[in-house]
């Protein structure tokens, strides 16, 4: 049985299933070089060099799928598969419709990932679906949307919903059965809003929370929370996406600031407040069912510093997996994992494994024959790097995700005091931007404060570096003596591996400065023709290619 999921709105995907085993997840933005692309074409064009046909085709989004314009009367996404082969065409599918289940999906997502039996599935993002109201105390045609959602997950494709808060644009505060509508917006549409009046795009809210580690306690700024719910007169509360100014400055003028500090400071007590007040959700929440597996999903758990403060805090017997892919494009495999499930009754547990899901391509020295390029070793390339040298590599599968986890990664010597400032320079990312810092799971724990983790192989979690360890790697250490780290095996990424134990052999530390393989404004690369142009675009000094034991220069 095959089975196409996608998601139709920003971070639009294409996820590709054959009897439960997936084939290709990808990002339409990888393609398109286009930030947050809400279009899945050009992935979709991909899927007819994987299969000559699909049995189901599930459409997430955050409403109802329209009619094309054609003589159809089918929906643009269906017409386009339809059109990409006949054989699409002469088999046809069955097209359903998820687009009022956007953070069911978000929960399916993280639950047939996680590899638990059962799990409770915690849902929080800006807003997902639109929500019709049918209640009596509300006028006809009244409307919201879902901003977090709790569900009961179990095998084959049983999800019960527990909890569903629902933001409507008007002055509100009720509750009917396990649904409560409210006037306060999420934790996640706090930080979009944050972003975006401090000058970055709203889906950047993870430059919100890297400034965060530069704020001091200001007795100048206003609650986050009142009555246990985000400040309605700090926060423009238009449902809409308005191009206005979304902190509400006239209640408080001191944000109306581009002095970095304030912004700082303001980040720190949207970071700490939010974090405290979900934690205490979940606690109240596995009080409320019992249930001690957790799944976090949907854009909020995307924040690495706080899934690392839920680590440290939970109790020890309960157990969480957060989904790493939790931005909207993993609702197209939400959709793919609950289609195939639910239609085919299917028990089999699949836990993630891999991230490096992207497009199988080709590559070839002729592919790079434009290019001055010479064999090389492992050796080699980390004697450039402990040099001050930046490379880039490139290999295999791309990353799902935004993280990049070795095959399109950035790398640089972690031991460099001004590693950050050179790297942000050369990306031309925000100064006070952190970066990641990929190390030997057999090591982890003699550098880093694990929280009990066994493994961080997705970078989900920023964690504490041990003191005595946080002065030889200044150019991951961010300034709250935090990294976000990634744990590697051979078993998960061979040529990465291999090349950071060199890199120990060669300097005592088994730990690599890793970033996304991109310049700031573009999308990490995917094909060997966008990382060359990125090479020659930039002043990164080579791109190593160890499939093929070359680097480019």
């Amino acid at each position: 049985m095959n089975v196409l999921g996608l998601n139709r709105i920003h971070n639009s995907a294409v996820t590709y299933l054959e009897n439960g085993e997936l084939k290709f997840h990808l990002e339409n933005e990888r393609l398109s070089n286009i930030k947050y692309d809400s279009y899945p074409f050009l992935t979709l064009n991909q899927l007819k060099n994987y299969t000559k046909h699909i049995d189901y085709m599930g459409v997430a989004g955050c409403n109802q799928l329209q009619q094309f314009e054609s003589f159809t009367k089918m929906d643009v996404y269906s017409e386009y598969v339809q059109g990409l082969n006949k054989s699409f065409l002469d088999k046809g599918f069955e097209i359903l419709d998820y687009g009022y289940h956007h953070h069911f999906l978000h929960a399916a997502h993280a639950f047939y990932n996680s590899g638990f039996d059962t799990a409770l599935c915690i849902v929080k993002d800006g807003m997902g679906s639109e929500y019709e109201i049918n209640d009596s105390n509300f006028k006809p045609g009244s409307y919201g949307r879902e901003i977090a959602s709790v569900f009961e997950g179990s095998y084959p494709a049983t999800f019960y919903e527990v909890e569903r808060d629902v933001y409507v644009p008007f002055e509100c505060e009720y509750t009917k059965d396990h649904v409560t509508f409210t006037n306060s917006i999420s934790e996640g549409l706090a930080f979009q809003k944050t972003a975006k009046h401090f000058g970055f795009h709203e889906l950047d809210a993870g430059k919100v929370m890297g400034m965060a580690s530069y704020g001091k306690e200001d007795n100048n700024l206003p609650p986050i929370y009142v009555d246990g719910k985000i400040n309605k007169k700090l926060f423009n509360n238009d449902l809409s996406d308005t191009k206005e100014v979304l902190l509400n400055t006239k209640n408080y003028p001191y944000l109306d600031t581009t002095d970095f500090q304030i912004q700082a400071n303001f980040a720190k007590a949207l970071q700490e407040a939010t974090q405290q007040k979900v934690f205490t959700d979940i606690i109240e929440l596995i009080g409320k069912t019992g249930h001690k597996n957790i799944c976090l999903s949907g854009g909020y758990f995307l924040n690495c510093v706080a899934n690392y403060y839920y680590k440290k805090h939970l109790p020890k017997d309960v157990n969480i997996y957060i989904e790493p892919i939790s931005s909207d494009a993993g609702t197209s495999w939400g959709a793919a994992k609950y289609l195939h499930h639910k239609t085919s009754n299917d028990t089999t547990k699949r836990p993630l494994k891999t991230l490096y899901t992207g497009l199988q391509h080709t590559l070839t020295l002729e592919s790079i024959k434009h290019t001055t390029n010479k064999k090389t070793t492992a050796k080699d390339v980390v004697k450039l790097i402990a040099e001050g040298k930046i490379v880039a590599m490139y290999q295999g599968r791309s990353e799902g995700g935004p993280r990049a986890l070795g095959n399109r990664s950035i790398l640089f010597d972690p031991r460099n005091p001004k590693g950050k400032d050179i790297v942000n320079t050369v990306k031309n990312r925000e100064w006070f931007r952190p970066f990641a810092g990929t190390v030997l799971l057999e090591k982890v724990n003699e550098w880093f404060d694990m929280a009990g983790l066994n493994e961080s192989p997705y970078m989900m979690y920023a964690v504490d570096t041990l003191k005595d360890k946080a002065e030889l790697i200044p150019a991951i250490n961010h300034v709250d003596n935090t990294c976000r780290v990634q744990t590697i095996t051979k078993e998960q990424n061979k040529n990465f591996y291999e090349l950071i134990k060199e890199f120990e052999t060669l300097t005592g530390v088994p730990i690599l400065f890793n970033t996304s393989f991109n310049l700031a404004g573009d999308c990490i690369v995917e094909t060997i023709d966008d990382a060359i142009n990125t090479l020659n675009n930039s002043k990164i000094d080579y791109l190593y290619l160890p499939e093929l034991g070359v680097i480019v220069e």
